[in-house]
């Protein structure tokens, strides 16, 4: 299916539903549907680069588009958490956020900042020759050798601050009481602030553990550790864009 009726659409995308019965539906990729924009209706309704989607397809298959520093030629690709969005043509950059209101939004960022991606381990597993591999939010595989395993503490949701296209890490942050976090789901998306406390189920699963962030206007907001992604020790990682 290339198309999706807009009524059926993800609920936070920026498309008027009254004007077209059709709406771009992202294809299989990084991220699921229900968390994703396809790569055109970002250009044509996010970034306003485009007028028409044949205008956002026409820059697309030119080659001028790059998610996460690749050119990215399918119309569909769904673009997601974190991702950066390049047109070094028009010195255009951002990386997408979590928002308050819209659920995605972008941030812009410099030309640097795009050398960096801010990604949550999902999981980790350990392969025959016992390097560990990690399993990241977007789709992403890394590899660390096990000689290194033991040097390297990386737990599950540890945001990974890595280089691109290189994926070399260059800083982890791990979910602990006094790190700056962002929430990356539930009703209180986009805020952040200051973890406060971690309240761990018995079950340790994340979806019934409870995290506290104090907002820097000190408001006290909680949501399920899954919904939160650390993005810095004390404050925002100055390259994320999150103000």
């Amino acid at each position: 299916m290339t198309h999706i009726t807009r009524f059926e659409a993800p609920w936070f995308l920026e498309v008027n539903k009254k004007e077209y019965k059709w709406a771009v539906r992202s294809n299989a990729g990084p991220h699921k549907l229900s968390e994703s924009v396809p790569l055109a209706l970002l250009l044509k309704h996010y970034m306003k680069v485009a007028d028409t989607t044949r205008e956002a397809k026409r820059l697309i298959f030119d080659g001028k588009v790059l998610v996460d520093g690749k050119v990215r030629k399918d119309y569909k690709y769904p673009v997601g958490l974190m991702d950066i969005i390049s047109i070094p043509s028009a010195d255009l950059f951002y990386r997408v956020v979590p928002d308050n209101t819209r659920y995605l939004s972008l941030a812009k960022i410099t030309k640097e900042d795009t050398k960096y991606k801010f990604v949550r381990i999902t999981n980790k597993t350990t392969n025959k020759h016992g390097n560990l591999q990690l399993n990241l939010e977007d789709g992403r595989n890394i590899l660390v050798l096990k000689e290194k395993i033991n040097e390297m503490k990386l737990p599950t949701l540890t945001t990974l601050k890595i280089e691109l296209p290189g994926q070399n890490i260059i800083a982890s942050y791990e979910i602990k009481e006094g790190k700056y976090a962002i929430i990356v789901g539930g009703r209180n998306v986009g805020l952040h602030g200051t973890i406060k406390s971690i309240q761990y189920a018995n079950y340790k699963k994340a979806k019934y553990s409870i995290v506290t962030i104090e907002q820097k206007n000190g408001e006290i907001v909680q949501t399920n550790l899954q919904n939160v992604m650390v993005i810095g020790d004390t404050e925002a990682d100055p390259n994320i864009g999150v103000r």
